[in-house]
């Protein structure tokens, strides 16, 4: 059997996680919109409103911010650079977007600012790995 890194593991769960953000967008939509809407072609898509277009927003920043973190756990899984920096990092940076995304689609403004430069400092860590370790 495979064994894999923590880092990995928590690239995965940030793949999950995006994935049950865009269907929490896309509930929100169906909701708003009615579900014919959202089995549609949807020629017209009305923007988003209250929640839901916070759960929107939420899940393209997912999207902005995963690819880089995935690059970096790639990299220092490739290289064979993980350590304890790099597993801390990707923990970070998971718990990190989850607060995020609950905080934002929560409406909370402040502490949500705050829980996406978390998940930048992850991805300091996982880079300061890469160059210590």
């Amino acid at each position: 059997m495979y064994e894999t890194s923590l880092e990995l593991t928590m690239l995965m769960w940030a793949s999950i996680l995006y994935v049950v953000q865009i269907a929490i967008g896309a509930v929100a939509a169906d909701i708003q919109n009615g579900v014919a809407w959202g089995i549609g072609n949807r020629e017209v898509t009305p923007a988003a409103e209250g929640w839901g277009g916070r759960a929107d927003r939420a899940y393209v920043n997912m999207a902005e911010s995963l690819l880089p973190f995935a690059c970096l756990v790639l990299i220092a899984h490739s290289l064979g650079r993980t350590g304890d920096w790099s597993a801390l990092g990707a923990e970070v940076f998971l718990v990190s977007r989850l607060a995020y995304a609950v905080l934002y689609i929560a409406g909370v403004k402040v502490l949500r600012s705050l829980a996406y430069f978390g998940g930048i400092a992850g991805m300091i860590l996982i880079i300061v790995q890469l160059y210590t370790g």
